[in-house]
């Protein structure tokens, strides 16, 4: 039981072997791990191979390792929140993790989600992703109107005067 390790010694705690058997049962074992061992990249890629969200406790550096965020996302989109702010400003990172999990949209920067173009590719993959665009862009007839095409549900997210306008879902 990889949560087992929280009530472990600090000795237990840095054994390298242990610990890798553990977090191969249950990725959460890295949070009571070391920091030396937080630190240890093949750790922290059997970790992240049960679950994204891993990338929370593993080492800051990590955090902005493409290679170890790609992983991340790949495996769960909301793990975007965890990675640098340069990844989060990146759009083929951004757009891999909305496509695993629209809501990861809420993490990636302010920039992507002002951006009318990638809003529009994120509303491609999910039309309920326009929840996480700007004010702005929610209040874009096209944009909304996209959204809306994608899933109708979309209306509920439209800003500014487009809530009233009966041609948004005609």
């Amino acid at each position: 039981n990889g949560v087992a390790f929280a009530y472990a010694s600090p000795e237990l705690r840095g054994d390298r072997e242990l610990l890798m058997e553990a977090v191969r049962k249950n990725w959460e074992a890295l949070q009571f791990a070391s920091e030396h061992l937080r630190s240890d990249r093949e750790l922290v890629r059997a970790a992240l191979a049960k679950s994204g969200l891993a990338l929370e406790c593993a080492a800051a550096q990590f955090r902005a390792d493409r290679e170890l965020v790609q992983a991340a996302v790949h495996q769960n989109g909301l793990a975007l929140e965890y990675a640098s702010a340069e990844l989060r400003a990146d759009p083929e990172m951004v757009l891999e993790a909305i496509q695993r999990d629209r809501r990861s949209f809420a993490y990636a920067s302010e920039e992507l989600r002002s951006d009318r173009d990638f809003v529009l590719k994120a509303i491609r993959l999910d039309g309920l992703a326009c929840e996480f665009a700007s004010e702005v862009l929610r209040a874009d007839y096209d944009v909304m109107l996209e959204a809306v095409r994608q899933d109708w549900r979309a209306v509920e997210y439209a800003a500014g005067e487009l809530p009233k306008d009966p041609t948004l879902l005609a």
